[in-house]
């Protein structure tokens, strides 16, 4: 009886937070014409990447609490750590990679060398 409770409120409780992180949608920190409409959605799929990592981080971390002798949480943690680690890594060089387009883009409309040194061409008209 007692282990049937803790399934049951086990899975209202990663059910609770899978849908409270779904209802959050940060604003975007790209805004404005120096970042390309590929940024934000590549700023987006990272945030929702991030947020269902964290949902099934929060959901294994529920499931391991029901183990009465705590060694599933020890033997989560560096999991957890280097999955995390590994996702953000990734998720820096997908960004940094897509904002060295956006920063060549940027040189290329105010007619700059890739170095950013003036290329002597005229600005490209922005309208």
């Amino acid at each position: 009886m007692f282990y049937e409770k803790s399934i049951i409120r086990i899975t209202l409780a990663s059910l609770a937070v899978t849908f409270m992180s779904a209802c959050q949608s940060p604003s975007s920190n790209f805004q404005g014409v120096n970042f390309s409409d590929e940024t934000r959605a590549l700023e987006g799929q990272l945030n929702m990447e991030s947020t269902a990592f964290g949902a099934a981080q929060g959901a294994s971390t529920i499931a391991a609490s029901a183990d009465p002798t705590g060694t599933s949480s020890f033997a989560k943690a560096p999991v957890a750590l280097a999955a995390r680690n590994a996702l953000a890594r990734s998720a820096d060089a997908r960004m940094d990679a897509q904002l060295k387009r956006d920063e060549q883009a940027l040189y290329r409309r105010y007619g700059m060398n890739p170095d950013g040194t003036p290329s002597g061409k005229k600005p490209a008209d922005s309208h």
